[in-house]
């Protein structure tokens, strides 16, 4: 596999070969042994004064999870209990920050309780470790000779759907509209899937939701010697597929593993910090997207992420393609929102989502796609050209509809 990897890396390009070979082999082999981050200290003594924390159970395991939220100062008049609250899913690297205008301004205009939630191993939330077996047969089957997993299962797509769902029950939300940004796009699906009864709405804002192509077999056939499929039905270029199995034959490594993550993570903070990512941020928001990399664990808690969801966050297509009809039979209400300048989950992505939904018996009244002119992968948060303006009222009157 190394060998495959160095011929793709110098068939991609000298100029990047060096950086490449860097991140790739050097770097996580340079320490096998990497000792714990010092200077970190537990979320709870980052939390702002509006922060509110609640004690799920999974497996066996405590998890304080940090939300923010905003409450109605008004009771609307004739309300039904079709939508108890509006909770809100942030996206890799993202936090309840995310939704620090948005919460108010739904809980003042639309009367709605307003919520956010940090997903492990993000933000504020505390991340639980990976289980410890006593002997070999404790894998969840007993059977000694299949591998255990080595990540809590809350960072698998369906733990994130169990996490969100008991942290609804914990805050008294029986049924909820669903708003997912980017990567908790998917995550916001699959609860609105598994549970089909618990959700009015998904507000799937520039979502990282793969649903791929109906590929015929001799589509496949064709490309076998030069592609890959990935899982989410995407066909993968030969020298990304075996990029992506050296990434994961990497992070199933403690060392190497934990030494990809934090460099990797070292590199995009740096970033943003200099204002090369989120330039068009202020210097302030741009230090808070980063503050969680200050708490204890996020990056064993990541390495966890990767080892349990990599590939499979908001992929499956084939099973997507089949549960969709889920939203239609429900009347679930789908709203899609993509920034036409967004280069992270391009309109693309989001059309070919739409469609999905369209053939799985989504009625045009209950799907709304909005593609936001001049708005780029973080709508809530660009103030240029009234993108947030616009993005905050989509998002209201889409509440309203529920109210």
């Amino acid at each position: 596999m190394l060998g495959d990897l160095v011929r793709s890396l110098f068939e991609s390009g000298r100029a990047k070969v060096t950086k490449d070979f860097e991140e790739l082999v050097v770097e996580p082999f340079s320490d096998p042994d990497p000792k714990p981050l010092t200077g970190l200290v537990p979320p709870k003594s980052l939390a702002d004064v509006d922060s509110k924390f609640v004690t799920i159970e999974m497996d066996g395991e405590s998890i304080v999870v940090h939300y923010k939220e905003s409450l109605p100062t008004t009771t609307r008049e004739n309300k039904t209990p079709n939508t108890d609250a509006l909770v809100c899913m942030h996206g890799a690297n993202g936090s309840t920050y995310s939704f620090r205008y948005l919460l108010p301004r739904v809980a003042s205009a639309a009367g709605l309780r307003a919520i956010a939630i940090d997903r492990p191993p993000y933000g504020l939330t505390s991340r639980p470790p990976a289980p410890r077996y006593e002997n070999k047969s404790e894998n969840g089957n007993g059977n000694e000779n299949e591998p255990k997993p080595n990540y809590h299962r809350v960072y698998t797509p369906e733990g994130q759907v169990e996490f969100t769902l008991k942290v609804m029950d914990a805050l008294g939300i029986e049924r909820a509209a669903l708003l997912g940004h980017s990567a908790g796009a998917p995550v916001a699906l699959d609860v609105a899937l598994s549970e089909p009864t618990r959700c009015s709405a998904l507000l799937a804002v520039a979502p990282a939701v793969f649903v791929g192509e109906k590929v015929s077999s001799e589509d496949d056939d064709k490309q076998e010697s030069s592609s890959t499929k990935s899982s989410s039905g995407f066909k993968l270029p030969l020298d990304r597929a075996i990029r992506f199995a050296w990434f994961r034959f990497l992070i199933a490594q403690d060392g190497p593993g934990l030494n990809v993550v934090r460099g990797s993570v070292r590199r995009q903070t740096a970033a943003v910090e200099a204002g090369v990512t989120y330039a068009d941020l202020d210097p302030e928001t741009r230090a808070q997207y980063v503050k969680p990399t200050k708490t204890e664990g996020w990056d064993v808690g990541l390495l966890q992420l990767f080892r349990a969801g990599l590939g499979r966050f908001g992929s499956g297509g084939d099973r997507l393609r089949t549960e969709l009809p889920k939203l239609a039979d429900n009347k679930i209400k789908v709203l899609v929102l993509v920034g036409v300048l967004d280069e992270t989950t391009p309109p693309a992505l989001a059309e070919g989502f739409v469609e999905a939904m369209k053939q799985a018996g989504m009625l045009e009244s209950d799907l709304q796609y909005v593609l936001l002119p001049d708005a780029n992968h973080l709508p809530m948060e660009q103030t240029t050209f009234g993108v947030r303006e616009s993005f905050e009222k989509i998002v209201v009157n889409k509440v309203l509809e529920l109210v």
